[in-house]
Protein backbone atom coordinates (compact mmCIF):
# COMPACT_ATOMS: atom_id res chain seq x y z
CA UNK A 1 0.00 0.00 0.00
CA UNK A 2 1.31 3.76 -0.48
CA UNK A 3 1.43 4.26 3.15
CA UNK A 4 3.85 0.80 3.59
CA UNK A 5 7.28 2.48 2.50
CA UNK A 6 8.32 6.44 2.62
CA UNK A 7 9.63 6.28 -0.71
CA UNK A 8 7.04 4.18 -2.30
CA UNK A 9 5.54 4.79 -5.19
CA UNK A 10 2.28 3.82 -7.50
CA UNK A 11 4.32 3.78 -11.00
CA UNK A 12 0.49 3.16 -12.37
CA UNK A 13 -1.50 6.25 -11.10
CA UNK A 14 1.58 8.25 -12.22
CA UNK A 15 1.37 7.18 -15.72
CA UNK A 16 -2.40 7.39 -15.54
CA UNK A 17 -2.56 10.97 -14.39
CA UNK A 18 -0.17 12.05 -17.33
CA UNK A 19 -1.82 10.18 -19.73
CA UNK A 20 -5.30 11.44 -18.83
CA UNK A 21 -3.51 14.75 -18.24
CA UNK A 22 -2.40 14.63 -21.94
CA UNK A 23 -6.12 13.89 -23.04
CA UNK A 24 -6.80 16.83 -21.68
CA UNK A 25 -4.96 18.74 -24.46
CA UNK A 26 -6.13 16.59 -27.66
CA UNK A 27 -9.53 17.48 -25.98
CA UNK A 28 -9.06 20.57 -26.29
CA UNK A 29 -7.51 20.34 -29.44
CA UNK A 30 -10.64 18.78 -30.29
CA UNK A 31 -12.55 21.91 -29.52
CA UNK A 32 -10.57 24.37 -32.17
CA UNK A 33 -12.18 22.29 -34.72
CA UNK A 34 -15.08 20.77 -33.80
CA UNK A 35 -18.73 21.93 -33.68
CA UNK A 36 -18.69 21.24 -29.60
CA UNK A 37 -17.48 22.53 -26.55
CA UNK A 38 -15.97 26.57 -25.99
CA UNK A 39 -12.58 27.07 -25.61
CA UNK A 40 -10.45 30.47 -25.91
CA UNK A 41 -9.86 29.83 -29.75
CA UNK A 42 -11.78 28.22 -32.43
CA UNK A 43 -12.08 27.51 -35.92
CA UNK A 44 -15.55 26.45 -36.77
CA UNK A 45 -14.38 24.21 -40.13
CA UNK A 46 -17.33 23.35 -42.31
CA UNK A 47 -17.59 19.51 -41.50
CA UNK A 48 -19.37 16.21 -42.94
CA UNK A 49 -21.66 14.26 -41.08
CA UNK A 50 -18.87 11.71 -40.43
CA UNK A 51 -16.36 13.91 -39.02
CA UNK A 52 -19.18 15.71 -36.74
CA UNK A 53 -19.54 12.48 -35.85
CA UNK A 54 -16.58 11.46 -35.09
CA UNK A 55 -15.77 14.34 -32.94
CA UNK A 56 -19.06 14.25 -31.08
CA UNK A 57 -17.87 10.13 -30.24
CA UNK A 58 -14.62 11.17 -28.94
CA UNK A 59 -15.29 14.28 -26.91
CA UNK A 60 -18.48 12.64 -25.18
CA UNK A 61 -16.21 9.50 -24.14
CA UNK A 62 -13.88 11.65 -22.50
CA UNK A 63 -16.26 14.50 -21.41
CA UNK A 64 -17.39 11.52 -19.42
CA UNK A 65 -14.26 10.04 -18.24
CA UNK A 66 -10.85 12.20 -18.03
CA UNK A 67 -11.87 14.86 -15.14
CA UNK A 68 -13.89 12.31 -12.92
CA UNK A 69 -11.23 9.67 -13.18
CA UNK A 70 -8.33 13.40 -12.32
CA UNK A 71 -10.66 13.47 -9.08
CA UNK A 72 -10.95 10.30 -7.81
CA UNK A 73 -7.17 10.14 -8.05
CA UNK A 74 -6.72 12.99 -6.58
CA UNK A 75 -9.19 11.60 -3.84
CA UNK A 76 -6.88 8.53 -3.25
CA UNK A 77 -3.54 10.87 -3.06
CA UNK A 78 -5.62 13.00 -0.31
CA UNK A 79 -6.63 9.79 1.62
CA UNK A 80 -3.22 9.25 1.66
CA UNK A 81 -1.70 12.24 2.11
CA UNK A 82 -3.78 12.90 5.45
CA UNK A 83 -2.76 9.44 6.59
CA UNK A 84 0.79 10.81 6.58
CA UNK A 85 1.03 14.03 7.49
CA UNK A 86 -2.51 15.07 8.88
CA UNK A 87 -5.40 17.34 8.44
CA UNK A 88 -3.54 20.65 8.60
CA UNK A 89 -0.05 20.00 6.74
CA UNK A 90 -2.40 18.11 4.21
CA UNK A 91 -4.10 21.48 3.73
CA UNK A 92 -1.04 24.01 4.03
CA UNK A 93 0.53 21.95 1.12
CA UNK A 94 -2.61 21.87 -0.74
CA UNK A 95 -3.07 25.79 -1.03
CA UNK A 96 0.66 25.66 -2.05
CA UNK A 97 0.42 23.24 -4.74
CA UNK A 98 -3.09 24.58 -5.81
CA UNK A 99 -4.07 27.54 -4.85
CA UNK A 100 -0.96 29.45 -6.26
CA UNK A 101 -1.33 27.92 -9.75
CA UNK A 102 -4.67 28.98 -10.07
CA UNK A 103 -3.58 32.33 -8.56
CA UNK A 104 -0.91 32.49 -10.76
CA UNK A 105 -3.39 31.27 -14.23
CA UNK A 106 -6.43 33.85 -13.05
CA UNK A 107 -4.49 37.06 -12.59
CA UNK A 108 -1.29 36.26 -15.20
CA UNK A 109 -1.32 33.51 -17.08
CA UNK A 110 -5.41 33.56 -18.71
CA UNK A 111 -4.68 37.13 -19.30
CA UNK A 112 -2.42 36.66 -20.79
CA UNK A 113 -3.56 33.82 -23.08
CA UNK A 114 -6.76 36.10 -24.12
CA UNK A 115 -5.22 38.87 -25.09
CA UNK A 116 -2.15 38.06 -26.81
CA UNK A 117 -2.54 34.39 -27.74
CA UNK A 118 -6.08 33.88 -28.59
CA UNK A 119 -7.09 37.60 -29.02
CA UNK A 120 -10.10 36.67 -27.19
CA UNK A 121 -10.02 39.98 -25.60
CA UNK A 122 -11.70 42.29 -28.04
CA UNK A 123 -12.21 45.96 -27.93
CA UNK A 124 -13.04 48.91 -30.53
CA UNK A 125 -11.22 50.74 -30.10
CA UNK A 126 -8.28 48.47 -29.06
CA UNK A 127 -7.06 48.85 -25.37
CA UNK A 128 -3.47 47.71 -24.04
CA UNK A 129 -3.59 45.04 -22.22
CA UNK A 130 -3.18 46.58 -18.73
CA UNK A 131 -6.24 48.59 -19.58
CA UNK A 132 -7.80 45.19 -20.10
CA UNK A 133 -6.40 43.79 -17.39
CA UNK A 134 -7.41 46.38 -15.03
CA UNK A 135 -11.11 46.84 -16.41
CA UNK A 136 -11.61 42.64 -16.33
CA UNK A 137 -10.18 43.16 -12.61
CA UNK A 138 -12.09 45.98 -11.37
CA UNK A 139 -14.89 44.11 -12.71
CA UNK A 140 -14.97 41.41 -10.95
CA UNK A 141 -14.50 38.97 -14.47
CA UNK A 142 -11.00 37.54 -13.26
CA UNK A 143 -13.20 35.65 -11.56
CA UNK A 144 -14.06 33.41 -14.54
CA UNK A 145 -10.43 33.78 -15.73
CA UNK A 146 -9.40 30.01 -14.16
CA UNK A 147 -9.33 28.52 -17.61
CA UNK A 148 -8.73 24.73 -17.24
CA UNK A 149 -8.02 25.37 -13.74
CA UNK A 150 -11.11 25.77 -12.56
CA UNK A 151 -10.37 21.64 -11.42
CA UNK A 152 -7.79 23.58 -8.84
CA UNK A 153 -10.69 25.24 -7.62
CA UNK A 154 -13.03 22.36 -7.22
CA UNK A 155 -10.28 20.27 -5.70
CA UNK A 156 -9.39 22.76 -3.04
CA UNK A 157 -12.90 22.74 -2.17
CA UNK A 158 -12.86 19.43 -1.41
CA UNK A 159 -9.56 19.50 0.20
CA UNK A 160 -11.16 21.50 2.74
CA UNK A 161 -13.91 19.80 3.40
CA UNK A 162 -12.41 16.17 4.03
CA UNK A 163 -9.70 17.61 5.51
CA UNK A 164 -12.05 19.19 8.19
CA UNK A 165 -14.02 15.97 8.46
CA UNK A 166 -11.13 14.19 9.11
CA UNK A 167 -10.72 16.21 12.06
CA UNK A 168 -13.60 14.91 13.35
CA UNK A 169 -12.82 11.16 12.06
CA UNK A 170 -8.84 10.20 11.78
CA UNK A 171 -8.44 8.17 8.50
CA UNK A 172 -7.38 4.57 8.97
CA UNK A 173 -6.34 2.12 6.19
CA UNK A 174 -9.35 -1.17 6.53
CA UNK A 175 -8.81 -3.16 3.67
CA UNK A 176 -12.13 -4.55 3.07
CA UNK A 177 -12.94 -6.57 -0.60
CA UNK A 178 -13.52 -4.50 -3.67
CA UNK A 179 -16.99 -3.54 -4.12
CA UNK A 180 -19.23 -5.70 -6.45
CA UNK A 181 -20.83 -5.41 -9.64
CA UNK A 182 -23.95 -4.64 -7.77
CA UNK A 183 -22.20 -1.78 -5.78
CA UNK A 184 -20.58 0.23 -8.75
CA UNK A 185 -24.10 -0.33 -10.49
CA UNK A 186 -25.91 1.20 -7.47
CA UNK A 187 -23.30 4.28 -7.35
CA UNK A 188 -23.90 4.77 -10.64
CA UNK A 189 -27.55 5.27 -10.06
CA UNK A 190 -26.65 7.35 -6.92
CA UNK A 191 -25.13 9.96 -9.80
CA UNK A 192 -27.31 9.90 -12.31
CA UNK A 193 -30.05 10.79 -9.56
CA UNK A 194 -27.98 13.55 -8.51
CA UNK A 195 -26.66 14.73 -11.92
CA UNK A 196 -30.19 14.61 -13.15
CA UNK A 197 -31.94 16.79 -10.36
CA UNK A 198 -29.43 19.34 -10.82
CA UNK A 199 -29.41 19.46 -14.19
CA UNK A 200 -33.50 20.01 -14.13
CA UNK A 201 -33.48 22.66 -11.16
CA UNK A 202 -31.32 24.12 -13.22
CA UNK A 203 -31.87 23.90 -16.89
CA UNK A 204 -30.14 27.00 -18.28
CA UNK A 205 -27.24 27.24 -15.67
CA UNK A 206 -24.31 26.71 -17.93
CA UNK A 207 -21.22 27.68 -15.58
CA UNK A 208 -20.19 28.92 -11.96
CA UNK A 209 -16.76 30.23 -11.59
CA UNK A 210 -15.83 28.58 -14.69
CA UNK A 211 -17.38 25.21 -13.36
CA UNK A 212 -19.96 23.50 -15.36
CA UNK A 213 -23.03 22.92 -13.17
CA UNK A 214 -24.76 20.43 -14.70
CA UNK A 215 -21.12 18.60 -14.73
CA UNK A 216 -20.61 18.86 -11.24
CA UNK A 217 -22.10 16.34 -9.59
CA UNK A 218 -19.51 13.26 -10.41
CA UNK A 219 -17.07 14.99 -9.52
CA UNK A 220 -17.42 14.78 -5.62
CA UNK A 221 -18.83 11.53 -5.80
CA UNK A 222 -15.29 10.19 -8.05
CA UNK A 223 -13.70 12.16 -5.00
CA UNK A 224 -15.29 10.03 -2.33
CA UNK A 225 -14.57 7.23 -4.72
CA UNK A 226 -10.76 7.74 -4.77
CA UNK A 227 -10.79 7.95 -0.89
CA UNK A 228 -12.79 4.86 -0.09
CA UNK A 229 -10.27 2.87 -2.65
CA UNK A 230 -7.16 4.22 -0.61
CA UNK A 231 -8.98 3.08 2.81
CA UNK A 232 -9.89 -0.13 1.76
CA UNK A 233 -7.38 -0.95 -0.21
CA UNK A 234 -9.23 -2.15 -3.78
CA UNK A 235 -7.39 -0.96 -6.10
CA UNK A 236 -4.59 -3.27 -4.99
CA UNK A 237 -7.31 -6.27 -5.39
CA UNK A 238 -9.29 -5.29 -8.09
CA UNK A 239 -8.80 -8.46 -10.52
CA UNK A 240 -7.40 -7.96 -13.73
CA UNK A 241 -10.18 -10.39 -15.34
CA UNK A 242 -12.55 -7.71 -13.04
CA UNK A 243 -11.18 -4.30 -14.95
CA UNK A 244 -11.04 -6.22 -17.61
CA UNK A 245 -15.00 -7.02 -18.30
CA UNK A 246 -15.50 -3.12 -16.85
CA UNK A 247 -13.16 -1.72 -19.60
CA UNK A 248 -14.96 -3.95 -22.65
CA UNK A 249 -18.20 -2.69 -20.82
CA UNK A 250 -17.42 1.08 -20.87
CA UNK A 251 -16.51 0.82 -24.41
CA UNK A 252 -18.62 -2.10 -26.19
CA UNK A 253 -22.12 -1.61 -23.79
CA UNK A 254 -21.43 2.25 -23.69
CA UNK A 255 -20.77 2.42 -27.38
CA UNK A 256 -24.15 1.32 -27.90
CA UNK A 257 -25.82 3.09 -25.33
CA UNK A 258 -24.89 6.38 -26.65
CA UNK A 259 -25.77 5.99 -30.62
CA UNK A 260 -29.06 4.51 -29.06
CA UNK A 261 -29.33 7.68 -27.43
CA UNK A 262 -28.33 9.94 -30.40
CA UNK A 263 -30.60 7.79 -32.65
CA UNK A 264 -33.53 8.09 -30.85
CA UNK A 265 -33.55 11.22 -28.93
CA UNK A 266 -33.02 13.94 -31.48
CA UNK A 267 -29.58 14.22 -31.79
CA UNK A 268 -29.41 13.24 -35.51
CA UNK A 269 -31.72 16.36 -36.71
CA UNK A 270 -28.95 18.79 -35.06
CA UNK A 271 -30.97 19.57 -31.74
CA UNK A 272 -29.36 18.36 -28.70
CA UNK A 273 -30.86 20.82 -26.28
CA UNK A 274 -33.07 18.21 -24.35
CA UNK A 275 -29.84 16.44 -23.79
CA UNK A 276 -27.85 18.95 -21.59
CA UNK A 277 -30.50 19.17 -18.47
CA UNK A 278 -34.16 20.47 -17.70
CA UNK A 279 -37.02 17.33 -17.31
CA UNK A 280 -36.03 15.79 -20.81
CA UNK A 281 -35.46 11.46 -20.66
CA UNK A 282 -32.28 12.50 -23.10
CA UNK A 283 -31.00 14.41 -20.21
CA UNK A 284 -31.89 11.49 -17.74
CA UNK A 285 -30.21 8.89 -20.29
CA UNK A 286 -27.45 10.43 -20.88
CA UNK A 287 -26.67 11.33 -17.39
CA UNK A 288 -27.06 7.41 -16.83
CA UNK A 289 -24.48 6.95 -20.20
CA UNK A 290 -22.24 9.20 -18.37
CA UNK A 291 -21.97 7.94 -15.39
CA UNK A 292 -21.78 4.55 -15.94
CA UNK A 293 -19.10 5.04 -18.56
CA UNK A 294 -17.22 7.03 -15.89
CA UNK A 295 -17.15 4.17 -13.81
CA UNK A 296 -16.63 1.46 -16.00
CA UNK A 297 -13.67 3.04 -17.98
CA UNK A 298 -12.26 4.00 -14.99
CA UNK A 299 -11.91 0.91 -12.93
CA UNK A 300 -11.23 -0.75 -16.80
CA UNK A 301 -7.87 1.76 -16.61
CA UNK A 302 -6.85 1.47 -13.28
CA UNK A 303 -6.45 -2.61 -13.76
CA UNK A 304 -5.07 -2.28 -16.95
CA UNK A 305 -2.29 0.40 -16.17
CA UNK A 306 -1.93 -1.85 -12.88
CA UNK A 307 -1.44 -4.49 -14.70
CA UNK A 308 1.19 -3.17 -18.13
CA UNK A 309 2.11 0.26 -17.12
CA UNK A 310 3.69 -0.12 -13.55
CA UNK A 311 6.84 0.66 -14.55
CA UNK A 312 8.94 3.83 -15.45
CA UNK A 313 11.90 4.58 -17.34
CA UNK A 314 13.37 8.61 -18.03
CA UNK A 315 10.44 9.43 -20.33
CA UNK A 316 7.96 8.15 -18.02
CA UNK A 317 9.68 9.98 -15.23
CA UNK A 318 9.52 13.28 -16.89
CA UNK A 319 5.99 13.39 -17.78
CA UNK A 320 5.18 12.25 -14.74
CA UNK A 321 7.48 15.02 -13.32
CA UNK A 322 5.62 17.69 -15.61
CA UNK A 323 2.18 16.51 -15.99
CA UNK A 324 1.00 19.50 -13.62
CA UNK A 325 3.15 21.49 -15.28
CA UNK A 326 1.04 20.27 -18.23
CA UNK A 327 -2.12 21.08 -16.82
CA UNK A 328 -1.62 24.70 -16.03
CA UNK A 329 0.61 26.20 -18.98
CA UNK A 330 -1.03 24.00 -21.98
CA UNK A 331 -3.72 26.59 -23.25
CA UNK A 332 -1.20 29.13 -24.48
CA UNK A 333 1.02 26.73 -26.25
CA UNK A 334 -1.99 24.87 -27.44
CA UNK A 335 -3.54 27.77 -28.87
CA UNK A 336 0.16 28.76 -30.69
CA UNK A 337 0.10 25.55 -32.03
CA UNK A 338 -3.41 25.69 -33.61
CA UNK A 339 -2.63 29.56 -35.05
CA UNK A 340 0.17 28.72 -36.67
CA UNK A 341 -1.47 25.58 -38.20
CA UNK A 342 -4.56 27.86 -39.60
CA UNK A 343 -3.43 28.23 -43.16
CA UNK A 344 -2.14 24.97 -43.65
CA UNK A 345 -3.94 23.59 -46.37
CA UNK A 346 -4.82 19.82 -44.78
CA UNK A 347 -7.86 18.23 -43.78
CA UNK A 348 -9.54 18.73 -40.53
CA UNK A 349 -8.89 15.43 -39.19
CA UNK A 350 -4.85 15.86 -39.94
CA UNK A 351 -4.57 19.55 -38.22
CA UNK A 352 -6.65 17.99 -35.19
CA UNK A 353 -3.80 15.16 -34.91
CA UNK A 354 -1.11 17.26 -35.73
CA UNK A 355 -2.38 19.84 -33.22
CA UNK A 356 -3.63 17.35 -30.67
CA UNK A 357 -0.26 15.57 -30.27
CA UNK A 358 2.29 19.01 -31.34
CA UNK A 359 0.16 20.44 -28.45
CA UNK A 360 0.80 17.20 -25.78
CA UNK A 361 4.33 17.56 -27.05
CA UNK A 362 5.38 20.95 -26.75
CA UNK A 363 3.81 21.61 -23.79
CA UNK A 364 5.87 19.12 -21.97
CA UNK A 365 8.66 20.16 -23.35
CA UNK A 366 8.50 23.62 -22.30
CA UNK A 367 7.07 23.02 -19.26
CA UNK A 368 10.06 20.71 -18.60
CA UNK A 369 12.74 22.25 -20.31
CA UNK A 370 11.88 25.96 -19.62
CA UNK A 371 8.87 26.67 -17.15
CA UNK A 372 10.54 24.56 -14.55
CA UNK A 373 14.51 25.72 -15.07
CA UNK A 374 12.18 29.53 -14.40
CA UNK A 375 12.73 31.05 -11.27
CA UNK A 376 9.18 31.71 -9.97
CA UNK A 377 7.34 29.04 -12.14
CA UNK A 378 9.55 26.23 -10.93
CA UNK A 379 8.04 27.15 -7.20
CA UNK A 380 4.63 26.58 -8.38
CA UNK A 381 4.63 24.13 -10.91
Amino acid sequence: MPIAKPGYRLFYIDNLRWSAISLVVIMHAAVTYSPFGSWYYREHPELGLGAKFGFAAYQSFQHAVAMGLLFGIAGFFAAGAIARKGAGAFMRERLWRLGLPLLLYMTVIGPLTEYFVAGSWQSNPRRTFMQDWWLHLRSGELLDESGPLWFCLVLLLFSAIYAALCQVRPVRLVPRQPPSTGVVLGYAILIVIVTFAVGAAFPDATTVLNIDVHDFPQYPFMYVAGIAAWRADWLRQIPWRVGRRWLWAGFVAGGALWIVLLATGGAMSGDVSAYQGGWHWQAAGMDAWRSFTCLALTLGAITLYRECFNSQGALASFLTRNAFGVYVLHAPILIAVTRFLHDWPASVGIKFAVAGIGGVVFSFLLVGLVAQRTPGLRAVL
